[in-house]
């Protein structure tokens, strides 16, 4: 019978703001990624909920490389250029970070 740990998704990928994973292992850098969230209204409340929609993708993206972790990540907002639709000013969250595989013991 297999157990109910195999069939979990289970997400174990790390996402550090500082420059190093928090639990102190040495990494190797794979290189610097981004993800976008959705246009919004600027000043629409669920403006965080975009921080941690950047953030989900931000692991897939990582996931994608094979890498064990996320580092050094940074929040932008940006706006809209040319101007408003409708009347409203437009603004969208990216994430950007550092994806990192954990050193191999020598």
């Amino acid at each position: 019978m297999e157990s109910a740990l195999q069939h979990m998704d289970l997400n174990l990928m790390q996402v550090s703001f500082a420059a190093a994973l928090d639990d102190g292992r040495r990494t190797i850098a794979i290189g610097r990624i981004r993800a976008k969230g959705p246009w919004r209204a600027t000043g629409d409340p669920a403006a965080e909920a975009d921080r941690q929609t950047a953030i989900d993708a931000l692991r897939r993206e990582a996931e994608d490389y094979g890498a064990d972790g996320v580092v050094d990540v940074r929040f932008e907002v940006e706006g809209c250029k040319g101007g408003d639709i409708g009347g409203v000013r437009l603004e969208r969250v990216t994430a950007t970070g550092l994806a990192v595989r954990f050193a191999e013991a020598a």
